[in-house]
């Protein structure tokens, strides 16, 4: 089903032009980065497809396996970090929080400067630190697929965000593991990407513990800080960008007992640094053609309070 637009066609899913464009220019952008191979980041996606109202069922039904295939003891360091995370007793949305927060903290664990190459398996992203949106969703997908959780990638194509959703107590629910976020609903249930990109407002009625999890990487108002400013601009930024209603978003799987299948190649510069950049550029315009607030582009321009529940 949907296998015409699927990984590099995903893009035509999306009956919005400025939306398809978007979702075109992003993939411009990885393959210039990471290259037509590319290994992992590219190999993602080609199992992504667009979540919308014309996909949204099949996404929240049959994409994605509830099964749990992996095998005890074929990947030991992941396991060791799920043993860390992950105590006795623990029920499956105390664990998929258990594991958000050893992800979000990734960065304090690591052997070298996190921002100085790229790549790897996710044993070796555990070891450098890694932090990098699309590294550490990988590391928490893996991690709660071990614990017995299904999980798969969430991702914001045109804002340029990956995530997660993990299946906890009989829902999937969207996580940002970079940042250290698990929304719910306002009856307290755990909040799906979809919900979200339904009502994106949620983002303002989010309980106090939300916001006690959030730990900012490369916020314009500090690294790491908690002070109110930070926080709004970051409610601001799920609300008006991550979950915009014309964002080209997009649900993948990826099994931490399939390694075997992907490539983890290291990288230190873009495969196509003129290709890359043109590529941003045309992204920037396109998102101010399409709506994006002017703080997405000049975060100084950014003035409103943290709203919570």
């Amino acid at each position: 089903m949907f296998d015409e637009v699927m990984g590099r066609r995903q893009g035509r899913i999306f009956d919005d032009p400025g939306t398809m464009r978007g979702c075109e220019l992003w993939l411009e952008r990885v393959l210039a980065y990471y290259g037509e191979a590319g290994g992992v980041d590219v190999q993602i996606i080609d199992g992504q497809l667009g979540l919308c109202a014309k996909t949204a069922r099949y996404l929240y039904s049959e994409f994605t396996p509830l099964t749990i295939k992996y095998v005890r003891g074929s990947r030991p360091l992941l396991e060791e970090a799920v043993a860390e995370a992950v105590k006795p007793g623990m029920g499956d949305r105390e664990k998929a929080l258990a594991i958000m927060r050893r992800c979000r903290d990734n960065r304090d664990r690591g052997l070298a400067r996190a921002d100085l190459f790229c790549g790897g398996t996710e044993e070796e992203l555990l070891k450098r630190g890694a932090i990098m949106c699309n590294e550490i969703s990988r590391v928490f997908i893996c991690l709660c697929q071990i614990a017995g959780l299904p999980a798969r990638v969430f991702s914001s194509h045109i804002s340029g965000h990956m995530m997660a959703e993990v299946y906890a107590g009989g829902e999937w629910g969207w996580v940002d593991p970079m940042k250290g976020m698990v929304a719910v609903l306002d009856d307290g249930r755990p909040a799906s990407a979809w919900e979200l990109l339904q009502d994106p407002r949620l983002f303002e009625r989010q309980p106090k513990s939300f916001w006690d999890d959030v730990r900012i990487v490369g916020s314009p108002y500090g690294d790491g800080e908690r002070g109110a400013r930070n926080l709004a601009s970051q409610m601001a930024r799920n609300r008006d960008c991550y979950f915009h209603p014309r964002e080209a978003a997009a649900i993948g799987n990826y099994f931490v007992w399939e390694h075997h299948r992907y490539a983890y190649p290291w990288r230190i510069e873009s495969a196509e640094p003129e290709r890359e950049r043109e590529a941003r550029r045309l992204e920037m315009l396109n998102r101010k053609a399409l709506g994006w607030p002017d703080y997405y582009f000049n975060p100084q321009l950014f003035d409103e309070p943290l709203k919570m529940r």
